[in-house]
């Protein structure tokens, strides 16, 4: 419990303090901890102030969202450019939905039925493509990353990473006992080499 108390703390502080890096690597932890969190955050600051904060945060958390996603795409040795393509086509599907309301609303009035036509199939391929493109980011995103490095290092999921950390963070009482258990094995062994001396020199001594 502890361990994963830790783990969501150490993802969000680097969320904002790896605000500008889209260097490197980061786990599948490393991008769903901030994710959750700042929904959260963001739906209690709509609550509290009407959607005026929550605009606010969104606005903040753009570009740390964006850097967060592109080292979670190069855990999984993709590029940057399909976190850019990710954010272009929300923006194709929000105006795609508008222009399939407009031709609805325009239909509804009989008017220009060639313009509402190609704006009808204009604005869902838009939606189509745009939803293919959110779909496939998003199985990128869940995906395990690399255990081995890759094009973009060894950091995040990379075991080479992931171990480095493990020994470096255990408790040096783990260390000491095996220290201790080594340390006793190499004793007990010194004390059966000079019992079995102790032993042999008395079967000399007899004959």
């Amino acid at each position: 419990m502890e361990d994963t108390q830790n783990q969501v703390v150490k993802s969000y502080k680097e969320f904002w303090t790896r605000f500008l890096d889209v260097k490197g690597r980061s786990r599948r932890a490393d991008y769903w901890h901030q994710f959750w969190i700042n929904f959260v955050i963001s739906s209690l600051l709509g609550i509290v102030s009407a959607g005026f904060l929550s605009s606010l945060f969104a606005l903040a958390i753009i570009i740390p969202t964006f850097t967060v996603m592109v080292r979670r795409l190069h855990d999984t040795n993709r590029t940057m450019a399909l976190a850019i393509v990710s954010y272009i086509s929300g923006f194709i599907a929000t105006f795609a939905a508008v222009m399939f309301v407009f031709a609805i609303v325009a239909a509804a009035s009989a008017s220009g039925s060639g313009v509402i036509g190609l704006t009808l199939i204009a604005g869902a391929f838009g939606t189509v493509v745009a939803g293919l493109v959110a779909l496939y980011t998003l199985i990128v995103l869940i995906i395990p990353g690399d255990n081995t490095p890759n094009n973009y290092g060894d950091g995040g999921s990379c075991l080479k990473h992931t171990q480095g950390n493990f020994y470096n963070q255990r408790p040096q009482s783990e260390s000491y006992a095996q220290n201790s258990t080594g340390t006793t094995a190499t004793n007990n062994s010194v004390q059966i080499d000079e019992n079995t001396m102790t032993q042999n020199e008395n079967n000399k001594s007899q004959y």
